[in-house]
């Protein structure tokens, strides 16, 4: 089969490889894949800030139709659409594998950068990571399913939000967007800001509803806080730009006991002021990935229609024009980036 592979450390050594067809164990589903999203955690990769094992094949967000089950699967059989989630392996015994949080299990293997992803033709994957798609989703969208699924747990499971709430998003990338409808969902007034690069995020923010978009390279983003806050400051903002200079006016914007939710993730150490959150009495909350719940929250949300985000894919590539996909991404010129391995 074809693949996209990060073939050694450091900076790019990207390659589409002819790659060994993977045959399911007797616990795990194998999925033709259909649509496999680009996120920055692929970025990080790609110029080498980011862990991974190479040589491995890239790719954590995905979706396809079951081919072969296990002989020990029950609960899904060939045909069956579904969108997947990670981690791949957990030790299934520790703390935070009983108590639900497997992102945090020190046994934790990933799939896409610890072991083969979903830039390729198949992949084999354990049904518990597994979800069925509902009829009505495209393969397009479910690919969004894995930040879907980071949004909510953002907003509706690590923090809550009030109907009128005064809620900030600094960063409108594909995480951005959804946070964004999150928190819409709550009845929040949402203002979300992000640079002259991000034009085409911004358009797509004011699309889905956003209160207030702001190009901070134009405008003061502290400054709308302050009119639609009375001066007061936003009731909570949530970083998901994964950037210092954004963590910095997210700081001065939040009102004094507020919240700030830090969801972007950041290509490594970063200064920053925590007096901040002593000074002001914030609230400071981490969220990494997802939990079942969150999984099962995100694909309610599409089985009763309440959120239409296939809109948000604005490219669609095949595996061997992956070079200009992670070139949309990164320059501005893309929301969210899909890699279908059955275009040609």
């Amino acid at each position: 089969m074809k693949a996209v592979v990060k073939m050694g450390s450091g900076e790019g050594q990207l390659e589409l490889k002819d790659w060994p067809e993977p045959s399911p164990r007797p616990h795990e589903v194998k999925l033709k894949i259909a649509a496999a999203g680009i996120c920055g955690t692929d970025i990080h990769i790609i110029r080498g800030r980011w862990h991974c094992d190479p040589p491995v094949v890239l790719g954590h967000e995905f979706c396809g139709t079951v081919v072969e089950a296990g002989s020990q699967v029950r609960a899904f059989r060939p045909g069956d659409r579904v969108v997947s989630s990670n981690p791949a392996r957990v030790c299934g015994m520790c703390y935070h594998c009983l108590a639900g949080n497997p992102f945090m299990c020190s046994e934790r293997v990933s799939a896409g950068y610890m072991i083969d992803g979903a830039f390729a033709e198949y992949l084999c994957i354990r049904p518990e990571v597994c979800h069925h798609l509902p009829d009505h989703v495209s393969f397009k969208g479910a690919a969004m399913g894995e930040p879907l699924a980071v949004a909510v747990r953002a907003v509706m499971e690590k923090s809550t939000v009030h109907a009128g709430d005064l809620v900030v998003i600094s960063g409108p990338g594909c995480v951005g967007l959804l946070t964004m409808l999150m928190a819409k969902l709550e009845r929040a007034r949402v203002i979300i800001g992000g640079v002259s690069k991000d034009l085409l995020r911004l358009k797509c923010a004011r699309q889905l509803g956003a209160d207030r978009v702001v190009n901070t390279s134009e405008e003061d983003l502290l400054e709308v806080i302050r009119e639609y806050s009375g001066g007061e400051g936003a009731d909570l903002v949530y970083e998901c730009s994964g950037s210092a200079a954004s963590l910095a006016v997210c700081w001065e914007g939040v009102r004094k006991e507020g919240t700030v939710v830090q969801v972007g993730v950041y290509p490594g150490p970063i200064e920053t002021d925590l007096n901040k959150v002593m000074m002001k009495e914030l609230r400071l909350i981490g969220t990494y990935g997802y939990v079942w719940t969150s999984w099962k929250r995100a694909v309610q949300l599409w089985d009763e229609k309440k959120i239409q985000i296939d809109s948000m894919v604005s490219h669609e590539y095949p595996l061997s024009q992956f070079e200009e996909a992670f070139r949309a991404t990164q320059d501005g010129s893309a929301i969210k980036v899909v890699l279908n391995p059955e275009l040609t």
